[in-house]
């Protein structure tokens, strides 16, 4: 018996569900992509902060974020941007496809 349809269903629920506290920014992006998304600084946890460094070579030269979209929404594409906590945003390029929530995180750039 094979419990992960179940529990993708229950995974794609949780997230439509609670996605007025996930998703809490609604911008458009400069390829006019409308979405509402999440934005995180990964340099806020250890395995960010090694991203970065492995990134760059170098911490603090890279300004990574982490980029999530609204399920229901189109994502932005790569080298799509949009102003952003004082700089610019630009979305690099998406992770894989979870098989889990059927999701994948943006890695961009942002630039003040």
């Amino acid at each position: 018996m094979n419990r992960l349809p179940g529990l993708q269903a229950t995974a794609q629920r949780l997230l439509n569900q609670n996605a007025d506290l996930l998703y809490r920014h609604t911008d458009t992006w400069s390829d006019g992509t409308s979405c509402r998304f999440s934005v995180q600084d990964p340099n806020q946890t250890d395995q960010g902060t090694r991203l970065a460094q492995r990134l760059t070579g170098v911490p603090d030269v890279l300004d990574v974020r982490l980029l999530k979209t609204h399920p229901a929404d189109p994502p932005p594409g790569e080298g799509a941007s949009l102003t952003w906590d004082g700089g610019t945003l630009t979305l690099v390029n998406w992770g894989q496809v979870s098989d889990f929530t059927g999701l994948a995180v943006g890695v961009c750039r942002l630039v003040r």
